[in-house]
């Protein structure tokens, strides 16, 4: 019988990328009335990313429209930010991914499940481009399964959810091992019968995986 395995991305395969403000700042700055620092940047854009993820965990965005969700957030962004840079030369420069990054050890982990044999899925909260997004960070080509919620048709902790991607896996869910960075998500993850393993980074805690590390032993 193969094995399994399911992993969140953010969190756990990928995190915000704390450099990439500065970087924005510059782009920004040839086409903006104005300089931004940093915190003043943030407190312009977080509002607006909040009201666009709720579209997201709403099930708004389809692939048929994903592009308009993120030219409507840049437009969004830039004029909070009284800018004039084009919407279009931010959508090409500034794809979403760019504002992530691997966590340490996340490629070295994949690598080592393909050699190992599992089946390795990811399933996230977020847009039909969650392919895209690995392949960015060099890791899709060790994913099987990409499973974003939006083509799921349920949101996390949504136990129809699990079960459909388990299906889809072809696996029953006593067989599939899952890492989470949400609590509830690991939760209702045993509840469906999943292997579920709480993921804080950094966190030393019990019963938490702290380290990517940690992984290895609970596989092998």
């Amino acid at each position: 019988m193969g094995r399994a395995v399911l992993l969140d991305l953010i969190g756990v395969l990928l995190r915000f990328r704390a450099s990439v403000w500065p970087e924005f700042v510059e782009w920004l700055r040839p086409c903006t009335r104005r300089d931004w620092s940093e915190p003043e940047l943030l407190e312009r854009i977080r509002p607006i990313w909040e009201k666009y993820y709720l579209k997201i965990i709403s099930l708004e965005v389809t692939p048929e429209n994903e592009g308009a969700f993120w030219a409507g957030l840049m437009r969004e962004v830039l004029r909070a930010l009284e800018s004039d840079c084009p919407v279009e030369q931010g959508l090409v420069e500034w794809p979403y991914f760019r504002f992530l990054e691997a966590v340490p050890g996340a490629r070295v982990l994949l690598e080592w499940l393909k050699l190992r044999c599992y089946t390795v899925g990811v399933y996230a909260n977020t847009v039909p481009s969650i392919r895209a997004s690995l392949d960015y960070h060099g890791l899709g080509q060790f994913v099987d399964h990409a499973f974003s919620s939006a083509a799921i048709g349920y949101v996390k902790p949504d136990g129809r959810g699990y079960g459909l991607v388990a299906r889809k896996m072809g696996f029953e869910p006593a067989a599939i091992t899952y890492f989470d960075a949400d609590e509830y998500n690991v939760k209702y993850a045993r509840k469906v019968g999943y292997r579920a393993y709480l993921v804080r980074l950094g966190e030393p805690g019990p019963e938490v995986i702290h380290d990517l590390d940690m992984i290895y032993d609970i596989l092998d």
